[in-house]
């Protein structure tokens, strides 16, 4: 990408506070999946010396896992993430439990994975057990984040949000928009996030986030880091901005995201932007919470 884009910069806030150098990845332009080990009928990808397996039975019902969501994973991989043994984690918006199977052979103890759209249950399910792993571990909940009350709170919450701005001419109303477009400028899932944040995870716990330059990285940060959670980037991977489903409808949503871009609420550079990694911790006591 570009060191300097044509927009406007966006308000000065917080930055999210490195662990160390940054790490940045950048994905090859015009390739589909370039995460993945290989992906014929299903993906492998390598995670703390395992090789996972993932599959999706209907792509249209359940969205196979992208490079954005990819790249968290990836990201976890590399000095300065945090240790997974024995958690006991939420996968929110689980889709087809990605980050559910990676949480579960990395040792957590017990995994959640919630999510809107009813067939990812299922997918969830079918990938822990192909994998190996010991699926009375997992539990699948569906329903909307806004509706979720856990009975405790969660060492680790793991998300890759949708991310793209919605608009009536490409809605669909399928797993796939779940899985990508939100309304709100594309912001929807990151602000239900924050707000909810402090009723699913427990003092001292983890936030784990792949969040999407295309939907105002700085105004989570601010928004946590006011509450008193500090903020590590993992790492940053530049790739293509996820079209090959809305082909129809691309110039529609690039000029909405134009639009955010003016605003100081995305930054992209052509058809590229960026994911970062961010880890959020919260304080072990939080005041009047």
């Amino acid at each position: 990408m570009t060191d300097a884009l044509t927009a406007p910069a966006a308000p000065a806030v917080p930055p999210a506070r490195p662990a160390g150098p940054v790490r940045r990845r950048v994905l090859p332009a015009g390739e589909n999946g370039s995460l993945w080990e290989t992906r014929p009928s299903c993906g492998i990808v390598g995670f703390r010396g395992l090789r996972l397996r993932l599959m999706v039975e209907d792509p249209a019902e359940v969205l196979f896992p992208t490079d954005c969501g990819l790249s968290l994973l990836a990201a976890l991989d590399g000095a300065g993430a945090p240790d997974l043994k024995g958690v006991d984690a939420l996968d929110l918006g689980a889709g087809s439990g990605l980050y559910s199977v990676a949480l579960l052979a990395a040792g957590a103890e017990r995994v959640t994975a919630l999510d809107i759209n009813p067939a990812s249950a299922a997918q969830t399910t079918a990938n822990v057990m192909a994998n190996g792993l010991d699926a009375a571990r997992l539990t699948c909940v569906t329903a909307p984040l806004e509706e979720y009350a856990p009975a405790e709170r969660f060492d680790l919450v793991i998300t890759n949000p949708p991310h793209l701005p919605h608009d009536p001419s490409y809605a669909r109303g399928d797993g796939l928009e779940t899985a990508l477009v939100a309304h709100r400028g594309g912001r929807a899932m990151y602000d239900a996030v924050v707000e909810r944040v402090d009723t699913l995870l427990a003092p001292g716990g983890t936030l784990l986030m792949a969040h999407s330059s295309l939907a105002d990285i700085p105004r989570t940060v601010t928004d946590l880091t006011r509450r008193g959670y500090t903020c590590d980037t993992l790492e940053i991977s530049e790739m293509d901005i996820p079209l090959l489903a809305y082909a129809e409808h691309q110039d529609t949503m690039l000029t909405l995201l134009k639009e955010r871009r003016a605003e100081g609420r995305a930054e992209f550079d052509g058809l590229r932007f960026t994911v970062h990694a961010l880890m959020f911790r919260r304080p072990p006591h939080t005041p009047g919470r």
